[in-house]
């Protein structure tokens, strides 16, 4: 619709231009905002298709309600015809958005969320056991007086033995060497 109403607005815009020479001023005023509102819808019909169209083909619902509510207001410059589709649209997308929630949702009141810690992870009886890592030792006992020094974070930081570069004492090995923690 949008492609059509700037048809429409071109051809105004012509007609308009035609009617200048014989009326004046006023008709080329007309002109003028009939060539910017065929811009307006020319360019309205190019990117709706990559905000709203693309994004309900791809089943990103919400996107496309969001950027639907854009183009009804641009709509409104190229006639009222565009709006109307794309505020039956926006009514659609509410409908589809409301059916991909599961039965019985009902989403939480704000101030109501609280999270929770996971259980955690119990191996199945009979699996075979992984090996235990071996203790992490600190950071003293692994780097000779002197070598450990804090990011401006406070994260322990560890100097490689091969290439002298420092890097968080987390990390396995020297992200510049390779050379692996000692």
């Amino acid at each position: 619709m949008f492609f059509a109403m700037a048809l429409v607005w071109f051809m105004i815009a012509i007609a308009f231009t035609v009617l200048a020479f014989d009326r004046g001023a006023s008709s080329l005023v007309v002109a003028v905002i009939a060539f910017f509102a065929m811009v307006i819808c020319g360019v309205a019909g190019l990117f709706m298709k990559r905000t709203v169209i693309d994004a309900i083909d791809q089943g990103r619902f919400n996107d496309a309600k969001n950027d639907s509510i854009v183009w009804i207001l641009f709509g409104l410059v190229g006639f009222i015809i565009p709006s109307l589709f794309l505020i039956l649209t926006y009514a659609k997308l509410s409908d589809a958005i409301a059916a991909q929630a599961p039965v019985g949702y009902q989403p939480y009141a704000p101030g109501q969320v609280s999270a929770q810690m996971p259980p955690p992870y119990v191996p199945p009886p009979g699996s075979p056991q992984p090996p235990q890592p071996a203790p992490v030792q600190p950071a003293q006992a692994q780097a000779a007086p002197g070598s450990q020094q804090y990011h401006a974070h406070q994260t322990p930081m560890v100097r490689c033995k091969n290439c002298n570069v420092q890097y968080p004492m987390f990390m396995h090995s020297c992200p510049n060497c390779g050379a692996p923690k000692e």
